[in-house]
């Protein structure tokens, strides 16, 4: 892919702090920052902003199709969507489902998230990999996980996990306090998996424990667990106070009030993880209402929140400016999932995974390995190089 030059803009560079200047990009992977003086390939509107692109670590699909479901086709709809709100990348979530049905459905996601990587020419954002919620959940905060379905961790159940994915398993959400969890998780560990407290009943002491085992982060925050009690916290509680930790929030004011979004963000700062969490009705039995879906009892099962709108909700709610919240959506679920080496910040040496903003905090175009995947009309050419 040839070199070009991007900007000049300003540049969320994914730690909090603003500069402005021009990215150059060569094979895929940021070349060098180069200040906002000189010649440049490709312009952008005036007041546009450049940030890593975004990454989703917990969503289960797009559109109307779900990793559960609709599997591989699930995998591209995914990918093609998610471009187009700024992400560079999304885990694909596999929901409690009969067992089964759950290790050939992430079978079908792998072998689709590999295809991919081999077919760039019809990719937007990546499939980064895949994410177990359930089946290994408390029962008491299986919240819309069928407790039929729910069934006891092992080392062995974790192994089939990890042979279903074919290398592809990056996260699995479990409730810590389970039995059997301790054998699942040390198992999961030993692979370089992450494991997320989740759906489950866990207080504060049970939470320390489940830091010191190897636990790294907590899904969907205040969902699925025990309330922030001020005489019995919660799991919440250990995860918020142990700084090698990040929590997961979902940002679209309905799952947390914007309050506690902004108590989360203060205590949390920069390992506060924004996700979406986005569910597309899986049958009649579900439903979109009041921004959330939830099912015919009225629990919610999943929201309807796209990154970009978590982006400026979080800028909104916890009053910070864009440089500050991006990095809840780049930087901190990179380090979640380990890969903050290759992507979540600007600099030299990245991948070009990139999201280009406007003034209004809305996504103009969407890079992924240097390639346009999204609004290529908003890149301007100054001169006749062509990105290919």
């Amino acid at each position: 892919m040839p070199r070009y030059t991007l900007g000049p803009a300003r540049l969320a560079v994914g730690t909090g702090a603003l500069q402005y200047g021009r990215l150059v990009v060569e094979n895929g992977r940021i070349l060098e920052i180069l200040g906002n003086d000189g010649p440049s390939d490709f312009a952008l509107p005036l007041h546009a902003t450049i940030a890593s692109g975004m990454i989703d670590v917990h969503t289960n699909g797009a559109n109307d199709a779900l990793f559960n479901r609709d599997q591989g086709h699930a995998v591209e709809t995914a990918s093609r969507d998610y471009a187009t709100h700024g992400a560079s990348g999304f885990v694909a979530t596999i929901m409690t489902a009969p067992w089964d049905s759950m290790m050939h459905a992430a079978s079908e996601v792998a072998e689709a998230a590999h295809g991919l990587v081999e077919r760039p020419a019809i990719a937007g954002a990546r499939c980064l990999g895949i994410h177990f919620e359930g089946p290994f959940l408390n029962p008491k905060y299986r919240r819309v996980h069928r407790h039929e379905w729910i069934v006891p961790a092992s080392k062995e159940r974790a192994r089939a996990m990890v042979d279903a994915c074919r290398g592809a398993l990056v996260m699995v959400t479990l409730a810590p306090e389970i039995p059997g969890a301790d054998d699942a998780t040390r198992f999961l560990f030993d692979q370089g998996i992450v494991c997320s407290a989740g759906h489950t009943s866990a207080k504060y002491s049970d939470g320390m424990l489940a830091i010191g085992m190897g636990f790294r982060t907590l899904t969907h925050a205040f969902n699925a667990m025990p309330p922030l009690d001020h005489r019995e916290p919660s799991i919440l509680a250990a995860f918020m106070q142990e700084p090698r930790t990040t929590v997961q929030a979902i940002c679209d004011g309905f799952h947390i009030a914007p309050v506690m979004i902004d108590v989360l963000y203060r205590a949390l700062g920069n390992r506060l993880v924004l996700a979406t969490d986005y569910m597309a009705p899986a049958d009649s039995r579900y439903r979109i209402e009041g921004g959330v879906v939830r099912s015919e009892d009225g629990t919610i099962a999943g929201s309807a929140l796209h990154c970009d709108q978590a982006v400026r909700n979080l800028m909104e709610y916890a009053s910070i400016p864009f440089e500050e919240a991006i990095v809840s959506a780049t930087a901190a679920p990179a380090r979640l999932l380990g890969i903050e080496r290759e992507c979540g910040t600007l600099a030299r040496g990245k991948r070009a995974d990139l999201s280009i903003w406007d003034e209004q905090h809305e996504v103009l175009a969407t890079i992924v390995g240097g390639r346009p995947v999204f609004g290529a009309h908003n890149l301007l050419p100054i001169t006749a190089t062509s990105v290919g």
